[in-house]
């Protein structure tokens, strides 16, 4: 009667063990593929400035022109962003350099605004793949 309660008992036990652990790599393989599954692929930086301030970024892109790098503020009324203006190139026969492309991000009124960087094919829609995007705060000189 003792082995029958005994190995009732371990049984019981192995049963619960292979259970936790069935569970444990369940739970394991469903946390990688969230973390995987992310839509915003970017990286995420913080930066402050102030009203009236303007930062340039620079955002390094690829050289073989069939992409474009757009920036985009989800809050207009906090955050201006745009290109650098650069005075127009003398020879236009030169190609343009294959350097980083500078945005500048230009506080209007306090608050916080996210602004994602994101590059796309050519004259196509829609939002592209996010490459960078910052939460910036804009606070009063």
């Amino acid at each position: 009667m003792a082995t029958s309660l005994q190995s009732t008992r371990r049984s019981s036990l192995c049963w619960g063990y292979r259970l936790t652990v069935s569970y444990s790599w369940l739970f394991i393989f469903l946390l990688c593929l969230s973390a995987c599954s992310r839509s915003d692929t970017g990286t995420k930086k913080r930066l402050t400035i102030d009203v009236g301030q303007i930062k340039e970024i620079s955002i390094p892109i690829r050289g073989d022109g069939t992409s474009e790098l757009i920036g985009t503020s989800d809050n207009q009324e906090v955050v201006d962003v745009s290109r650098q203006q650069l005075a127009p190139a003398v020879d236009t026969l030169k190609q343009a350099s294959n350097g980083p492309t500078v945005f500048q991000i230009k506080g209007v009124t306090v608050g916080t605004a996210n602004v994602v960087f994101s590059t796309k094919p050519l004259n196509q829609s829609g939002a592209g793949q996010p490459v960078r995007t910052y939460v910036v705060q804009v606070k009063a000189k």
